[in-house]
């Protein structure tokens, strides 16, 4: 496995890598990536990696009606063919949590089951449901969590939750985006949260793609994050507020615990679940993957590594993607986006 060492003396931490769990067949060879990712980005706009809305909170607001929000459709696909992706380059950087560095912690249990998540600690109000429409015409739900940054203001969760890779409309950003931490039975304890801004890898946008089936298909789903500029509210930026957990860039962990908000089948998305793994294994097409039965509506939940149960903290390392459950390595591609967005418009 890789391990996640956090370094108390400065700002970012060192990434480790060991020896990894049993890969499924298919695993990417051995060696350096061959791909050339520094020339990829140079040639992005930033533009292509950004949408900035003109909406503002009290439209989004006025949108998000109770009905609209209890009537929002789970968007998640299944998992469909696995495409060969060369491992995405390392970056060795940790930011902490807004309540500081988590030392080692027991290896989680194994628990696919899904069962709602009691322990909440600072999950309580950095994890929640994000509503999103395209084109005005369907309304759709997801799953995101607050992650900490300098400029304070970041969400993370699932490029295709904010991205129309479906085509069925046209092929375009998801708009009216509303943030609800904690959400519970419809209630909104923290507050319902407007985004300024969302990032998605051009990756994602142009090779990440569903088949008439409803599976992922394409080299894109080994990208499947996306960050989120949220604005103020009450005055406060969001990690004022709320908090923010740690983030982690090309490590996964001793052990795996994964929040979201399924919606379909034994769930309803009415309260927050959880699975949790001791270990993952390594699957070709730049993801990786443990047992759980959360069904669509977890899409972009966190996972977390160096989890304290108690505390409800650790450091994200990829997000709910196609269900099994499969997440994105957060390589170089991720940490360019997250720095972008960091950034700001």
């Amino acid at each position: 496995m890789r391990y996640l060492r956090v370094a108390a003396a400065v700002a970012s931490a060192i990434i480790v890598l060991g020896a990894c769990t049993t890969a499924l067949p298919g695993t990417p060879k051995a060696g350096p990536s061959t791909r050339n990712i520094e020339e990829e980005l140079a040639g992005t706009k930033s533009s292509d990696l950004r949408k900035v809305f003109t909406s503002t909170p009290q439209q989004v607001n006025e949108y998000w009606t109770s009905d609209r929000m209890k009537n929002a459709k789970p968007r998640q696909p299944q998992p469909g063919q696995i495409t060969d992706v060369p491992k995405d380059e390392p970056v060795a950087e940790v930011i902490h949590p807004t309540s500081g560095p988590v030392g080692p912690t027991k290896p989680l249990p194994r628990d696919d089951s899904g069962a709602v998540w009691t322990r909440a600690g600072l999950t309580a109000t950095t994890v929640g449901r994000i509503y999103v429409a395209f084109n005005g015409l369907s309304g759709f739900t997801c799953s995101a969590s607050v992650v900490n940054s300098a400029s304070g203001v970041l969400l993370a969760t699932a490029a295709h939750c904010i991205w129309d890779f479906s085509g069925k409309y046209g092929g375009s950003w998801a708009d009216s985006v509303l943030f609800v931490p904690g959400d519970t039975n419809g209630s909104s304890p923290y507050g319902r949260w407007t985004a300024e801004s969302m990032y998605a890898p051009r990756e994602f946008q142009e090779k990440g793609k569903v088949n008439a089936a409803g599976g992922s298909i394409g080299e894109g789903w080994g990208y499947d994050i996306a960050f989120l500029r949220m604005r103020p509210l009450g005055g406060k930026k969001i990690t004022e507020a709320l908090g923010g957990q740690g983030i982690a860039f090309d490590a996964t962990s001793e052990s795996v615990r994964s929040l979201g908000y399924p919606a379909v089948g034994a769930f309803d998305g009415t309260t927050m679940r959880s699975c949790s793994s001791p270990t993952w294994t390594a699957n070709r097409g730049n993801t990786f993957s443990f047992p759980c039965k959360m069904t669509q509506g977890c899409s972009g939940g966190p996972w977390y590594t160096r989890f304290d149960d108690q505390r409800g903290v650790g450091y994200l390392v990829s997000t709910n993607s196609t269900l099994g459950l499969n997440g994105s390595l957060l390589g170089k591609v991720a940490h360019s986006l997250f720095k972008s967005a960091d950034a700001g418009p």
